[in-house]
């Protein structure tokens, strides 16, 4: 019989700094309004940048944000603006008709913990700077039908990828959505959280924490256990040595948001 194998001391060293880096990053995060847009009909895609889910805390720079949307016959990009109603950013798309991923991406931005808190800009800006970090996050929202699992299931090319399985929406409350995380297109070991709309209003709370682990499917997967529906969101972080002299390290996140209404 197949065993899984899970992740040991490379988890455990992952999840700590994951611990340390969350309290300062916000989370990038997908969502539209309304959920029940159908196919043909115009949609708001949200981009919020939060320590909670739901609630969005500040709007990123509209010129290091790029919004796509990404059907099994192309691409087409998503003007995207600053929300005069809320403290994030907005754009507008038609609702697909087969299955679609809205991909964000906000471009690295280099920020530096110095004696006077955490500060825009690298070691050159900030001598006193005790760390300079680059922080790059991508958002996927799974939009419009059901598609073939060759499209769903197929990485777009982010440098840190949350990539499912099968369709997650069709996940029933009480079963697992499964996921294999992918760092530079290879799978990742690494912790993984996820949480759903309404789950608290706590910051940098979720609803599931659990470790990549390998499967038949390969490694790098990570099971969700859906307790709820409703808006879901998973989430995985990666940090790597950063090329840019003066930067140490290169943060990176990433989300996947897909509804369960079952």
């Amino acid at each position: 019989m197949f065993q899984p194998k899970f992740a040991t001391s490379m988890v455990i060293g992952a999840a700590t700094l994951l611990i340390g880096l969350s309290a300062n990053a916000h989370e990038f995060i997908a969502s539209q309004s309304p959920e029940t847009a159908k196919p043909g009909e115009n949609a708001t895609l949200i981009l919020d940048s939060t320590h909670q889910f739901g609630l969005p805390e500040e709007a990123e720079g509209v010129n290091d944000v790029r919004a796509t949307l990404i059907t099994a016959d192309g691409t087409n990009d998503i003007a995207i603006s600053q929300n005069d109603n809320a403290p994030n950013l907005i754009g507008t798309f038609e609702m697909p008709d087969t299955a679609a991923w809205i991909s964000g991406h906000r471009l690295g931005v280099v920020w530096s913990q110095t004696p006077d808190g955490w500060q825009a800009g690298g070691a050159d800006e900030h001598p006193d700077a005790i760390a300079s970090t680059r922080y790059e996050k991508f958002a996927k929202l799974l939009v419009g039908a059901e598609g073939s699992a060759d499209f769903v299931t197929n990485p777009l090319g982010d440098a840190l990828e949350i990539v499912p399985l099968s369709d997650p929406r069709d996940t029933k409350v009480g079963d697992d959505a499964e996921f294999q995380i992918l760092l530079n297109g290879h799978p990742l070991t690494t912790s993984v959280l996820a949480t759903y709309a309404g789950f608290t209003e706590t910051p940098s709370s979720w609803a599931y924490a659990t470790e990549t682990l390998s499967t038949e499917a390969g490694s790098g997967i990570a099971k969700i256990r859906v307790s709820a529906p409703g808006l879901w969101i998973v989430r995985v972080a990666a940090d790597m040595p950063d090329a840019e002299e003066g930067v140490g390290n290169h943060n990176i996140r990433a989300t996947l948001s897909f509804a369960v209404d079952k």
